[in-house]
Formats: C-alpha cells, structure tokens, sequence
C-alpha cells in the first residue's frame, strides 16, 4: 500500500464515521415526548354562552372522542374541551381552530394540555366562526391531524 491509498482509506473510514455520528444524534434529538394524561377538570364562567359546538371524529394517525364548544363571556371567546374528552397520546399535540380539517388555514390555541379531561383555550380576538368552523387535534412535529370536530351552531 502506497501513502496515497491509506490517506484515501482513512479518509472514507472519517466519513463514515461522521455520518454514523450525525444519524446517531438525529435519532437522540428526535427523542418522542408525550402530552400530559392527567385528567383535567378545568370549567367555564357559568355565565358563558355556547355559541357552537362539535363531536370530535378520528383522523388519520389518532383517536380522539368528546365534544369541542365555543363559549363566549363578556368579549372573551373560548373553546372548551368535555369532560368526555380523549385523545390518542403523541409528541407535540396541539389544538387548533382551522378553515379546513387538514390545517392549512389554522389559529394555533396553543399546546395540547391534556389526553383526557375537560379544558378551557383563549381564542384571539377576531377569529371568524364562519370561516374557522374546525377545532383540530394536530401533532404539529410531524404534520399528523389525529381528530377534528366540525363546529355548528
């Protein structure tokens, strides 16, 4: 073996080296965390008035069962989780008010609280009901819509 072939050797053992590190960390950094599954017992003002709700439906990568309602108090509009409420557990789930049942036109409410149990999310001002007729369910990591519930009055 001449210089020219060990340092030519040497430098394809470095690259694959270097790239079974690389895949190593993407895998250690891709590391899946859960939602909470304490169950939630959170209320609405009892002078709230429901305005619309919906029965959740499963997608196609969860389960997710209960009813989303729209409540308004004062100025202050919210979406209230039932106490009936469940969802299959996943990394990084979100609730969403969105345009269609795949979120491309969405309002982000904010992470997922809990799997299980009734909970309240604040809704900006200015959202149109008309146009936002959706809550969602979403694992927004990997684009995975779990449940939606279409929102009438």
């Amino acid at each position: 073996m001449n210089l020219s072939s060990v340092s030519a050797t040497i430098t394809i053992g470095m690259k694959i080296f270097f790239l079974l590190l690389l895949a190593g960390s993407m895998l250690v950094s891709c590391k899946k965390e859960s939602s909470s599954s304490i169950n939630l017992i959170e209320t609405a003002d009892s002078a709230a008035v429901l305005k619309l709700k919906g029965d959740f439906i499963n997608g196609p990568y969860g389960n997710v069962a209960g009813t989303a309602k729209i409540l308004l108090k004062d100025s202050l509009y919210q979406l209230l989780l039932d106490s009936s409420f469940t969802s299959s557990n996943g990394p990084d789930l979100k609730i969403y008010l969105s345009k269609e049942i795949q979120p491309i036109n969405f309002v982000n409410l904010g992470s997922l609280k809990s799997i299980n149990g009734s909970q309240l999310y604040n809704i900006p001002a200015g959202v149109d009901f008309v146009q936002y007729k959706y809550a969602l369910i979403h694992c927004q990591q990997y684009d995975h819509l779990f449940g939606s519930a279409e929102l009438k009055p």
